[in-house]
């Protein structure tokens, strides 16, 4: 991995910590001014619009990061496409407003998803000066925007919220932070649009982000699912426990996936072939997993005093959650970069075909888990995601050409100090049982970090 690839991979990690600091330290606040309904409100119309997002740029945004030559002409191509596709989403979510809310058994919330509408003008007149940035791997830059998204949602949403807005506190907040996003690309990003159209590269483009685009819709069925059944089999209420506690293993472990993602694709698209291309997945999962499996087994252990602690007595239900959908995450961590290697060697399609094989077998799970509540939902979407991050490696393992033995001393770091921080987190659980939720979250964090360290 080369000096360059791991300084982009810094600057990534420490801005979406950054942001998932803040949006934790919000949420905090949040939890206790609004009722899990009117954060339920909002996640589903959020769901909806994840969707939409994923065909919205027809993956000229990736398309862009992978092009070799012609950058400008190649910016010039995504920014026109984008701007065209956020005005059609714009029009067809105002037009499609009232059922979107009707199919998730909530046709009073229709104004939210109105509103929520011209959130795709703001979000893609930014995307090619976002994918400017990470093609240029200036992720250093790129932390200005991400932070302050994250700081002026949080700050228009508790301010909001304070004074009595309920659910809209959160979505004018949202559509803030949007828009701090957008003026902030443009400012770190130099390119401009013109009056040009290179109309030869619109087809090619366009064949690299087709791919792309299946894709990004498989893996936000496959991602997302779990939010749109629990929204429209289990209602407002459980959509809004379930969206908290999935917000801590967000801001712990899908940090480091998602990071990894945007760092490690324009990395590996450089080399795409070779010894080389084997050495840096395999040491790329290293440092991930070192930091994702540990993370996971102490949010599994700690659920309990971390939802008390931070979001509030009346979030316990939020618990039994937490505690699978870290195991989740964790799982994911392991299997999420394999796509990476596929995107950046041209084979978009192998990825595509599996994930449609996932999605069939995941909607379906997650419909039979639903039966059992919202842990039933965290519990089916667990078992599918080990079943399927396996295969996703076996598939790695035979294009890059490396057996299990390499694979373990990939992992062999990262599980032994998964196992040590877990066994010791549960020991100190039992031993300050009966005490204030802080010091038993407190004692359990130092007992699994002291362990890992050793």
């Amino acid at each position: 991995m080369s000096t360059s690839t791991k300084r982009a991979a810094v600057w990534a990690f420490l801005a979406v910590t950054g942001t998932r600091i803040i949006t934790l330290g919000s949420l905090s606040v949040l939890a206790r001014l609004l009722a899990p309904r009117e954060f339920g409100l909002l996640a589903f119309a959020l769901v909806y619009i994840t969707y939409a997002e994923t065909i919205g740029d027809l993956g000229t945004a990736t398309a862009l990061i992978y092009w070799k030559d012609r950058r400008e002409d190649a910016a010039q191509i995504t920014f026109l496409i984008n701007a065209a596709m956020g005005v059609s989403w714009c029009l067809l979510t105002l037009a499609l407003a009232q059922p979107i809310a009707s199919f998730f058994h909530n046709p009073d919330a229709a104004a939210i998803v109105r509103v929520l509408a011209f959130g795709f003008l703001i979000k893609f007149l930014g995307n090619t000066h976002d994918a400017l940035a990470q093609k240029d791997m200036r992720f250093r830059a790129r932390a200005i925007p991400e932070v302050g998204l994250a700081a002026t949602k949080a700050g228009i949403s508790i301010a909001l919220a304070l004074m009595g807005f309920g659910a809209w506190s959160l979505v004018w907040g949202h559509l803030a932070g949007m828009t701090a996003w957008t003026v902030a690309s443009w400012l770190i990003v130099d390119w401009r649009p013109n009056f040009t159209f290179p109309r030869e590269l619109v087809a090619p483009m366009l064949r690299y982000g087709r791919g792309i685009v299946a894709v990004n819709i498989i893996a936000a069925m496959v991602h997302h699912a779990d939010l749109a059944i629990v929204g429209r089999m289990l209602g407002p209420i459980a959509l809004g426990l379930y969206q908290i506690a999935d917000k801590i293993p967000d801001a712990t472990i899908t940090i480091i996936i998602w990071v990894g993602s945007k760092v490690l694709f324009p990395a590996f698209a450089r080399i795409q072939q070779g010894g080389e291309l084997r050495r840096a997945y395999l040491k790329a999962l290293t440092y991930v997993s070192i930091v994702t499996v540990p993370v996971a087994g102490v949010l599994a252990v700690a659920a309990g005093p971390i939802v008390a602690v931070f979001f509030g007595p009346k979030w316990r239900d939020a618990a039994p959650i937490l505690q699978w959908l870290a195991i989740y995450a964790g799982v994911r961590s392991l299997g999420s970069h394999a796509g990476d290697i596929l995107k950046a060697t041209g084979r978009s399609g192998v990825l595509a075909s599996f994930g449609v094989l996932k999605a069939a077998v995941m909607i379906p799970a997650l419909m039979f888990g639903a039966r059992y509540g919202t842990v039933g939902v965290a519990i089916a979407l667990t078992s599918v995601t080990a079943f399927t991050s396996l295969i996703n490696v076996v598939i790695i393992m035979k294009q890059l050409d490396f057996g299990f033995a390499a694979l373990g001393r990939a992992l062999r770091t990262s599980l032994l100090a998964g196992v040590a921080l877990a066994i010791a987190a549960l020991i100190v659980r039992a031993l300050l049982i009966g005490y204030r939720p802080e010091f038993a979250l407190a004692g359990m964090l130092f007992a699994g970090t002291t362990s890992y360290v050793a």
